[in-house]
């Protein structure tokens, strides 16, 4: 069996802090912090479950679905 680590990653946008955690493929992670592309590391994730993941490199990035909803809907406004 395939070992897996659990990485979870914490919205801090709008002061409502959400902690969101996907699990994947130890390899698969290791591939990726060497360089290999989030998408091509983690094909079956969703783009969502794929930031959690880019958080491990750029602690402090991770926003969540419904922030990066209500900042397009903000940009959306402006227009």
């Amino acid at each position: 069996m395939p070992k897996t680590t659990t990485i979870s990653a914490t919205c801090r946008w709008h002061n409502h802090p959400r902690t969101a955690t996907v699990e994947v493929s130890t390899a698969a992670l290791q591939d990726y912090m060497r360089g290999t592309l989030v998408q091509t590391a983690f094909p079956d994730l969703t783009p969502n479950q794929r930031e959690i993941v880019i958080d491990q490199r750029a602690r402090g990035a991770y926003m969540c679905e419904e922030c990066w909803q209500e900042m397009a809907y903000d940009e959306d406004e402006e227009d």
